[in-house]
């Protein structure tokens, strides 16, 4: 015994005390450990961007994140994302940090617009200076869904046919026969040619009292066109006096001044409970919201769709159209959703718009994925090509991190949130 202690006064302590090979201690850095364990710990994806958080699978090192920069850089080919997880994951936080950040590091340079169907991001607006539209049945604040975009741009008015027929499809529950889709595609596409704004209710009056040319381009009777085209007068006719009333039936109210700051909010919450009209709501305005922000800007846009199932239940087709010209216009787009089948679930299987809303999730190359449930775990590994050790991570994160997919790479970040970010993006204080 007084052999070994002092052989151990003598050389630096050891690690146990235990018979057999001895190893002294030693430090080292990431960088040496990584030499020794070149696979086990991953690269960062860089600086560029805000900060988000730790990157847990790269030894806890700062995670930053920004679509337009890992663009730029090779890393993504589209910018736009989607955020899925439980309540209480932690997505919510996390949106809110990533776009209060974006603000604070790019200033002039970002943009944010949201599309908000609870409420929960009228504080936010409020704290950093951005616009809110507030609509309501009879409220003050109307869009017009049938804006055009600004310049000479003819796919212009096929977007706002697509529009059109999704709304009415929507209201009547099935796919508009060859007869209904060409009266109103006419209808839109007339109305588009005289160079004025119209509406819908502009709209459902051309229907109504069809142009002789338009009867005979039919080859029908007066008569049999008035029957062919009233379920499509009684679709319209309940979006504009009951389903969109006060909230898209006439001209926008919204002045352009919003243009000028950081950013937009528009409140559906009046709505957030009516499950008929919710889908059609969120369709029209996430319609409306694409309009104007896809114009010539030096603004990179973040653009949110909160509940993004409502979005795609009646438009999956137009609205994965909005998406893919994301690149073309500047925007990143990102779908919040708790499940990863809340998207794909709302076309019955097999039809051609399930097919669609699934291609959706494809088509969106940075998945981050939160906390999931155990019986979405195989359809998340289905729909995101997770990895079996990333699919059972998807089960088993934490409050505030989660599973980042940025093409076939995936990693686990941590959001880190300063004490006023925790106070002001809890989702939770009614509860606590």
């Amino acid at each position: 015994m007084s052999e070994r202690r002092s052989d151990a006064g003598s050389r630096p302590p050891l690690v146990g005390s235990f018979r057999g090979l001895r190893i002294e201690r030693h430090r080292a850095t990431m960088a040496h450990l990584a030499s020794v364990y070149p696979f086990h710990v991953d690269d960062s994806l860089g600086q560029a961007g805000p900060y988000i958080g730790v990157n847990v699978t790269a030894g806890m090192g700062g995670f930053y994140f920004d679509p337009f920069a890992l663009y730029v850089a090779g890393v993504l080919t589209n910018p736009n994302m989607i955020v899925t997880g439980d309540i209480g994951s932690g997505k919510s936080a996390t949106v809110k940090a990533f776009l209060r950040r974006s603000l604070a590091v790019h200033g002039s340079r970002r943009f944010v617009a949201i599309l908000d169907p609870k409420g929960e991001y009228l504080p936010f607006a409020h704290r950093h200076g951005l616009a809110v539209v507030r609509l309501r049945p009879g409220g003050r604040d109307r869009l017009n869904p049938m804006d055009p975009r600004s310049g000479d741009d003819s796919s212009d008015v096929i977007t706002r046919q697509s529009l059109a027929t999704a709304l009415v499809a929507g209201v009547l529950g099935r796919p508009l026969d060859a007869t209904e889709d060409a009266l109103l595609g006419w209808a839109v596409a007339n109305l588009a040619r005289t160079g004025h704004p119209f509406t819908l209710v502009d709209v459902t009056a051309a229907i109504t009292d069809p142009a002789d040319e338009l009867i005979a381009l039919s080859r029908r009777t007066p008569l049999e066109l008035a029957q062919a085209a009233t379920p499509i007068v009684f679709a319209l006719d309940k979006l504009c006096s009951r389903t969109l009333a006060g909230m898209f039936d006439g001209p926008t109210t919204v002045g352009e001044q919003w243009a000028s700051g950081p950013g937009l909010v528009v409140d559906l919450s009046a709505v957030y409970n009516d499950h008929e009209a919710l889908p059609l709501v969120m369709l029209a305005a996430t319609s409306w919201l694409s309009t104007v922000l896809q114009r010539d800007s030096d603004q990179r846009v973040l653009q949110v769709i909160d509940e993004a199932w409502a979005a795609v239940r009646h438009g999956a087709r137009h609205f994965q159209g909005s998406l893919k010209l994301a690149r073309t216009y500047g925007v990143s787009t990102i779908l919040i959703c708790h499940r990863p089948s809340d998207l794909t679930a709302q076309a019955d299987d097999g039809t051609a718009d399930a097919k669609i809303a699934a291609g959706l999730l494809s088509d969106i190359q940075t998945r981050v994925i939160f906390r999931q449930p155990i019986d979405q775990v195989p359809i998340a590994r289905e729909l995101f090509a997770l990895t079996e050790r990333e699919a059972t991570w998807a089960s088993q994160l934490v409050r505030g991190r989660a599973l980042w997919k940025l093409q076939t790479r995936g990693l686990v970040a941590h959001t880190v949130l300063t004490a006023d970010e925790m106070a002001e993006f809890d989702t939770d204080a009614a509860m606590s």
